[in-house]
């Protein structure tokens, strides 16, 4: 059973801006408030989140912040895994940088809404093998299997 996941940046935003499929993202995150999973998110996440929220000139960009924080595992991203990053094989550097961290945590699977964002080969080093990654109803369909 899978206890480790990493969430990508969309996830958060769909949920911040009820988008479409937000439903799914809250199941998710029960999970995580019920304990029966561990939900991780990188420092990253939190920057393009402060940065959407600002372009909004939201007032809320730090008390929602410091929510985030609360609430999941905020993962940081260091010159490491930036260098790992680098040696990966894929069309989106940010996203290059959020498989680093989640392969460096020991996630033990990607949920993004773009899973084909996340096709992404080892690069220069076969050691680096991504973990699954799902859509949330891919997920959740998984998790209740």
């Amino acid at each position: 059973m899978i206890k480790r996941v990493f969430f990508d940046t969309n996830l958060l935003l769909d949920l911040l801006d009820e988008r479409p499929g937000f439903e799914t993202v809250a199941q998710i995150l029960q999970l995580h408030s019920d304990e029966r999973i561990h939900i991780c998110v990188s420092v990253l996440s939190l920057a393009n989140i402060a940065y959407v929220l600002r372009k909004r000139e939201s007032a809320y960009t730090i008390p929602t912040l410091k929510q985030i924080a609360v609430l999941l595992d905020v993962l940081p991203i260091d010159a490491e895994q930036f260098d790992r990053a680098l040696m990966l094989d894929g069309p989106d550097f940010e996203d290059l940088l959020q498989a680093s961290c989640a392969i460096t945590n020991g996630c033990e699977c990607i949920v993004t809404r773009n899973v084909k964002d996340f096709k992404i080969k080892p690069g220069l080093k076969e050691s680096q093998a991504l973990p699954p990654v799902y859509s949330p109803p891919e997920f959740l369909e998984l998790y209740h299997s």
